[in-house]
């Protein structure tokens, strides 16, 4: 194994210190996805309110209301096994070095674009055909996302609908209202928005 090792470029060790960690990460997630830990982002918290299935996100991502999840951690494994092999295989095909680290930087970012949007696209199907949101008016929920004020953007509010927490895009005619502050959810904007007041406390 070491005279394996030893005999490898050392340009192409690089892509071996990415592919045998994050294949083995990638492993991990598919078989927990298989099992149904973690595959869509639901875990089942109870913090004393009698509020569970609390709907997190996909594992750290950064998300502007509802945008494209592209910068999360299951997407960074995608990426970097991808890139870890397509490099490997670019080296022993006997491409040099700049094609190389092109070839594996773009092949991974199109399995990680293509991952990421059939999860994205399940995920909304799977919202929109279980969830409705005319049900959230009158009902209260807490700021997640600070929310702009006027509606001149968008934050989150997390809250119970049909039995389930869930975070939600929302907009307020109120002046901004911070993470954290309690809200009325008020309208609906566009089937898919919360329109939400501040509760004053």
């Amino acid at each position: 194994m070491s005279e394996w090792w030893s005999n490898i470029p050392a340009f192409e060790r690089i892509f071996w210190y990415f592919a045998i960690p994050f294949t083995v990460l990638f492993s991990i997630q598919a078989i927990l996805t298989l099992l149904g830990v973690g595959g869509g982002g639901e875990f089942d918290v109870d913090d004393g309110s009698g509020m569970g299935d609390f709907d997190g996100d996909d594992g750290g991502g950064f998300q502007d209301g509802g945008s494209f999840p592209v910068f999360t951690i299951k997407n960074f494994i995608i990426f970097f096994t991808v890139f870890g092999w397509t490099g490997i295989a670019a080296t022993n095909s006997g491409l040099n070095n700049v094609v190389t680290v092109i070839l594996a930087v773009l092949l991974g970012l199109i399995v990680m674009f293509i991952v990421a949007g059939i999860f994205y696209f399940m995920s909304r199907m799977t919202e929109s055909g279980n969830i409705s949101l005319r049900n959230a008016v009158n009902n209260y929920g807490e700021v997640y996302l600070t929310i702009p004020g006027k509606r001149s953007g968008m934050g989150k509010v997390q809250m119970k609908i049909q039995g389930s927490i869930r975070e939600v895009d929302a907009m307020t005619d109120d002046n901004k209202i911070s993470t954290g502050s309690t809200v009325k959810i008020i309208d609906i904007i566009n089937d898919s928005i919360l329109l939400v007041e501040r509760i004053k406390d």
